[in-house]
């Protein structure tokens, strides 16, 4: 069986739980809070990367969500992933204009209505001793989080608007009427926008669960900052992509 070393609440990891799912491939699900995942990743890409996913296939060890889709696709046949020409550079453009971005931006809104880092990593995946360690391990964890990704406000704010420019550019390419991004079947560019797009959206069906808006602080103005952004086209469009293609491989994992 495939073995997927997870955070497992991250986006890039959604996007590759995605993409197994709907190819019916099986997998074992490894999940490491944020920091003791890298001992877990270098050792097995013999310090070579230190971020999750990393997929073992076996002898092959697959570092990036990117890199990982297109070895689905390559020995498992899963060429609905880049049967478009524009799928693969779609895929790119969003893993570097959305993804670090959503996840900086919401970090920063978490972190201001004080939501705990327990509430944001404990999930059934992950291993019993880990969730009892995360209380004790939370300020360092936090402040490594803080100094890694440049989670201030500043920075947040400059995210903000690289990640609201591709969902503007979502926006525009949906006026046609497509159903997906590169027409009228699902490819990689879908699954890496509506997964890389999800921490400011907050859809239900995510493969992990994210954090309840109803937790935080009275006049948090998070829950409206959510709403803002799943009003919008490309929002709209996660929200469905989410409920149509994504739904049923939760009800059947």
């Amino acid at each position: 069986m495939l073995r997927l070393i997870t955070i497992s609440i991250s986006h890039y990891v959604e996007k590759v739980k995605w993409a197994l799912e709907h190819a019916g491939l099986a997998y074992k699900e490894e999940s490491y809070i944020p920091g003791l995942h890298a001992a877990v990743t270098l050792w097995h890409t013999k310090g070579r990367h230190r971020a999750t996913p990393v997929l073992i296939d076996g002898g092959d060890v697959i570092p990036d969500s990117t890199a990982i889709l297109q070895h689905l696709a390559a020995r498992y046949g899963q060429t609905w992933l880049y049967a478009h020409a524009d799928a693969l550079p779609l895929e790119e453009r969003f893993d570097a204009n959305i993804g670090p971005h959503t996840r900086r931006f919401i970090y920063r809104q978490l972190f201001d209505n004080d939501l705990s880092l327990s509430e944001i990593f404990t999930q059934n995946v992950v291993p019993e001793w880990q969730t009892r360690a995360l209380p004790l391990m939370a300020p360092a964890l936090k402040a490594g989080m803080i100094a890694e990704m440049a989670i201030n406000h500043a920075e947040a704010e400059r995210s903000r608007k690289v990640f609201e420019t591709e969902f503007d550019f979502v926006g525009k390419l949906l006026q046609d009427g497509r159903r997906f991004l590169c027409g009228d079947a699902l490819t990689a560019a879908d699954l890496t926008f509506a997964a890389l797009a999800a921490p400011v959206v907050l859809p239900a069906e995510y493969g992990a669960r994210l954090p309840d808006l109803n937790a935080v602080k009275a006049g948090s103005t998070l829950p409206a900052i959510v709403e803002t952004y799943r009003k919008t086209p490309a929002g709209e469009y996660v929200l469905r992509l989410y409920r149509e293609q994504r739904q049923q491989h939760r009800e059947i994992s």
